[in-house]
This record gives structure tokens, C-alpha cells and sequence, in this order.
């Protein structure tokens, strides 16, 4: 069982008392689904648990006669596909006018209205993906218009929210972890929210510490190739002019780096006495000799 499907099944197991929300959730996923006709409401879908929402949600709405069924669909393999159906009938453009009333553009000035909204876009449409593997909130929806408006929605949330076509399908989706699981509450997944929240949580410790390696690293890299090539300088010196004809200082500070090659400037400096700048400045004095020797 997939990671989204998990989290569907999480959102669905819990009962909506709050009108609003469910008149706009179930107007969601029929509209992703492109499931509302002039003469007829034909929704389809893979999930059974789904199809019983949208089932129970168009019950509520009017006296009408609803079919539902299961198919064998051969697209993308055999699989069953569950259909809700309601045909023209007495008291169906009840129905439709109850949907025409609904506004998408009104879905901002009401927390209920944007809950529902995005609860059935993500029943319908969305995928969402392990956060051990990547943070990724994704709804493929076939029609642009519809995509769009909640592109919109999640903009107005200040998400970072991104839009694109793919598959000759439009993609709305986000790549924020905090987004993803403020949605995640949202959606009403409050326990693939705590889930998600542990992983993001330790992905974070896990890579501050990588960070800091990696930090310790390059420096005791970087103060090694420094020590090394110090000495190559300071051996040269030697070989050409003789260390003691040096002042006392820059004898000193090279005799303390031939004896400690892998040593920091700031321990230099602790060793000698004086501090990390005056370390820096004494080797600069050196690596000007060294090029005034026409070897730099």
C-alpha cells in the first residue's frame, strides 16, 4: 500500500460534520474528476472508500436515485474502477444548481471553504511522497482551469507553491516541508502529520551533523595543505639562505612550523605566544623573501 494511499485512507476514515467543508470537498472531487454533466453525474474512481464519500455526500443533497458499480478498466492494466451515477431524473438539477452555486473565487474568506476545497483536490488528484525519500505534494489535474484556482489558493496561503504541464497534464505542487505539513493538518491527517514531522526532524539532525563534518574536514584539510606548502617555503629558505641568517621572529615562527606541519595558524599562535594575525603576518614576511629569491 502507497504512502499517499495511506494518508487517504487516514482523511477518510474520519466523518465531516461541518457542512460547508463538505459540500466544497465533494465539489472538488468531482470537478478534478470532471464528473458533472448537463444530463448526469458519472464519477469514477480506483479507491472504493472514495467512491463511498462522494456516494454518501451526493445522498445528502437530494432525493435521487444513485447507481453504483464497479467496472473492469482495462487502462493502465485491469483494475477495478468504481462509478458513482446518478442519471437525469426528478429533483437532479437540484443538484447541479447546488453546485452552481459554489464559488471557488469565494473559497478565501472561509477556513471551512479552502479545508474542503483542498481535501477533495487532494482525495481526487493528489500524490505526496515519503519524506525519508523526498518532500513532494503533487496534484495532477486534467483540466487547467481547475488547476489554476488552486494554484491560487495555496497562493493566497503564502505556500510556496509551483505550477507547470506535465504528461498533458497540469501540475500544481510543493517541495516545502513546512508547507506539506501544515496541508498535512489541514487535510485532517493529524497522524501523517506527527510522522512526517519525526522524519523532517531527524533528516535535519542528520544533515546539521553532516554539515558540521564536512566543515571539520575542509578545515583540517585546508590547514594541512597550508602546513605543507609553509614548509616547502621555509625548507627552501633553508636550503638557500640558511635559517639563522633570519630575525630571531620569522627563525622562530619557522622552526615552531617545521616541528608541528599539520598545526593550525591559531595553534602557531598559542604555541609561540602571540596571536593568530601576528602567526599570518610573520609567514607573509617569509613569503616575501621567498619570492624576492625569484621562487614564488
Amino acid at each position: 500500500m502507497s504512502y499517499t494511499h495511506l494518508i487517504k485512507e487516514e482523511i477518510l476514515t474520519k466523518a465531516l460534520i461541518n457542512k460547508i467543508e463538505i459540500d466544497f470537498e465533494l465539489y472538488a472531487i468531482l470537478k478534478a474528476k470532471n464528473a458533472i454533466y448537463a444530463d448526469r453525474i458519472d464519477f469514477r474512481n480506483e479507491n472504493i472508500a472514495i467512491a463511498k464519500r462522494v456516494y454518501s455526500g451526493l445522498k445528502e443533497l437530494a432525493k435521487v436515485r444513485i447507481e453504483i458499480k464497479y467496472i473492469m478498466s482495462k487502462h493502465f492494466g485491469m483494475h477495478k474502477e468504481y462509478v458513482v451515477l446518478i442519471r437525469y431524473q426528478q429533483n437532479f438539477k437540484k443538484i447541479i444548481k447546488h453546485f452552481d452555486k459554489i464559488r471557488v473565487k469565494d473559497i478565501q474568506k472561509s477556513e471551512s471553504k479552502i479545508k474542503g476545497y483542498i481535501r477533495g483536490m487532494f482525495l481526487a488528484t493528489g500524490y505526496i511522497k515519503q519524506p525519508e525519500k523526498e518532500y513532494a505534494l503533487d496534484f495532477f489535474i486534467s483540466d487547467r482551469e481547475d488547476a489554476l484556482k488552486l494554484y491560487e489558493v495555496f497562493s493566497r496561503l503564502d505556500k510556496k507553491v509551483f505550477f507547470t504541464e506535465k504528461r498533458n497534464k497540469y501540475l500544481v505542487y510543493l517541495r516545502n516541508s513546512e508547507d506539506i505539513m501544515d496541508i498535512l493538518v489541514m487535510l485532517g491527517a493529524t497522524k501523517a502529520f506527527f510522522e512526517y514531522e519525526e522524519v523532517t526532524l531527524v533528516k535535519e539532525i542528520r544533515n546539521k551533523t553532516i554539515r558540521s563534518i564536512n566543515w571539520e574536514v575542509a578545515n583540517e584539510t585546508k590547514a594541512m595543505s597550508l602546513g605543507q606548502r609553509q614548509i616547502r617555503m621555509i625548507e627552501h629558505l633553508d636550503k638557500k639562505i640558511g635559517l639563522e641568517t633570519l630575525s630571531f621572529v620569522l627563525q622562530e615562527v619557522a622552526e615552531v612550523r617545521l616541528k608541528n606541519s599539520e598545526s593550525s595558524l591559531r595553534e602557531i599562535a598559542e604555541i609561540i605566544g602571540i596571536t593568530k594575525s601576528g602567526v599570518r603576518g610573520r609567514f607573509k614576511r617569509l613569503n616575501d623573501l621567498y619570492e624576492e629569491l625569484g621562487e614564488g
